[in-house]
């Protein structure tokens, strides 16, 4: 069991109850890979750690695509000055063969400002779906008496006064007091009727916060779409940070600049005892409570295992652009696996299987490094001038000759020059990648055209054309990936960028909507 945070401190004389949220690093849970990456640039550092849990497991999915949205958000808005940083990382709540919990935080800075987000995520293993932290809760009665116990913490902790509690905890305890028809402490006012309660955050009339309709249905926590809606609604609740305690109960947190008398305090934990939260759980509530308390020492096997497998982006929600290399392995390939380190890139190298087995060495690094290996024929003959006989036994040659040095057959086909007939087609027996964006580097050989080429060309989906037996594409390589991330791209693989998508004798050019 990983006690992350610290119990609640507080300013002096304060009377606080004693929280211990449950939590473990990611990198620290036994039998979990840590998927992770930075870019340290002129203009700006980012850097994310996240769990893969192994077969493009939607936990996974959810939390790398949201970081990586949150990545781009960032770069599209660097400041002209300064070097600002952006750092991501997860925490695992509760981990079992039912539920998984994640906590997903994110630290800005800039100058000498720090920005802090967290937010949490729950995957319920039954429904294969991720929920947000309202499917936690019984229903949207349970989340207003949370907020209630959560509102007399700050009152009594704190001293505060309820009109001075912040935001979300000022309406719900604003509502109870107006309902009850009493000034009443809303730590004393403790129990909030049903009917009542179903009332959503906003509810009270104010210019900024619409009133909701009377008569609406509360919403069903238990279905996962409105359990999203739920989130929205409640959207700034100290409670979309919720941990389990070690007692059983919950922990909210808010940011010490949201709690007048806060003082220094990195942040401010709001625990609801565990006889209190009894009564708020839903089913998934309990399940993730209970594999919270058990710890992170013997975790289960999850769908496939917890393996690294499979793309962690959804690019169908991301600006994600394709690298693509074809004509190698080469005396160059390695100087650009090198750069494509710096910038946590993931590239498609089609190779030609004749080189294969001149450089077995880079293709092996190729692979290792999460690099996408494709099929470019054994010696970049045209294919299309072949009988189906001869096209299928060139292209086997070379997956063998592949296959031979990292264990596994390409996943795609790029015929040399592009040149494709139906006899192509019917006798590759994968898909065919072509392009979108040709940067005609085999012509110009001309370094700063190839670069300038790609960044102007280059869209979300594109798939874009190098080839890596040049130094001059090769030496081009930077000041594109330099010039992309800036913009806020993702470098993925063909496969990636495609979603895994593709069927066999299928010619696709690009990921673009159409």
């Amino acid at each position: 069991m990983g006690l992350l945070l610290v119990p609640g401190c507080h300013a002096e004389d304060h009377a606080l109850p004693f929280a211990e949220a449950i939590g473990t690093p990611v990198e620290e849970v036994p039998g979990v890979e840590a998927g992770s990456g930075s870019v340290v640039a002129d203009h700006s550092v980012v850097g994310y750690r996240y769990p893969r849990l192994g077969g493009a497991h939607p936990l996974s999915t959810e939390i790398r695509t949201a970081m990586a949205e949150r990545q781009t958000a960032f770069l599209e808005d660097l400041p002209e000055r300064g070097t600002p940083e952006l750092n991501q990382d997860t925490t695992i709540l509760a981990i079992s063969d039912e539920v998984v919990g994640a906590r997903v935080t994110s630290v800005t800075k800039s100058g000498l400002r720090e920005t802090r987000e967290s937010s949490t995520l729950w995957y319920a293993a039954e429904d294969e779906r991720v929920l947000p932290w309202t499917a936690l809760f019984r229903d949207e009665a349970a989340l207003e008496q949370a907020h209630l116990l959560i509102a007399g913490v700050l009152t009594e902790g704190y001293n505060l006064p309820p009109e001075q509690l912040p935001g979300l905890l000022g309406e719900v305890a604003a509502r109870a007091e107006a309902e009850a028809g009493t000034d009443s402490d809303p730590a004393e006012g403790g129990t909030v009727s049903e009917p009542e309660a179903s009332a959503s955050p906003g509810a009270s009339a104010s210019p900024e916060t619409p009133v909701e309709p009377e008569g609406t249905e509360p919403l069903d926590l238990g279905d996962p779409e409105q359990a999203w809606a739920a989130a929205e609604q409640w959207h700034g609740s100290p409670l979309a940070d919720v941990a389990f305690s070690t007692s059983g109960g919950l922990v909210g947190r808010m940011d010490p600049d949201e709690v007048p008398g806060a003082g220094r305090e990195s942040e401010v934990l709001l625990p609801v005892e565990a006889e209190d939260a009894e009564e708020l759980l839903s089913d998934l509530g309990y399940q993730a409570r209970d594999a919270a308390l058990a710890g992170t020492d013997d975790v289960p096997p999850l769908g496939e295992g917890l393996s690294a497998e499979g793309s962690d982006l959804n690019c169908q929600e991301l600006k994600c652009v394709a690298l693509t290399f074809d004509d190698g392995p080469g005396e160059h390939t390695e100087e650009l696996l090198d750069m494509l380190q710096e910038y946590d890139a993931r590239a498609t190298f089609y190779v030609l299987g004749s080189l294969v087995e001149e450089f077995p060495e880079v293709l092996e690094r190729t692979a290792a490094e999460g690099h996408e290996i494709g099929n470019h024929s054994w010696k970049h003959d045209d294919l299309s001038g072949m009988s189906g006989g001869g096209v299928a036994k060139d292209l086997e040659r070379t997956n063998r000759a592949v296959e031979e040095v990292i264990g596994s057959e390409p996943l795609t086909l790029r015929p040399p020059y592009g040149a494709l007939n139906g006899t192509v087609r019917q006798s590759a027996d994968m898909p065919i990648i072509l392009w979108d964006v040709d940067t005609l580097d085999w012509e110009s050989r001309d370094t700063a055209a190839i670069t300038d080429h790609a960044l102007t060309h280059s869209v979300p989906g594109s798939v874009v054309l190098f080839h890596d037996i040049h130094p001059t594409s090769v030496q081009a390589i930077p000041g594109v990936l330099e010039g992309l991330h800036r913009q806020g791209y993702h470098f993925v693989t063909v496969t990636d960028i495609f979603h895994g998508e593709l069927e066999a004798g299928d010619v696709y050019t690009d990921a673009q909507p159409h």
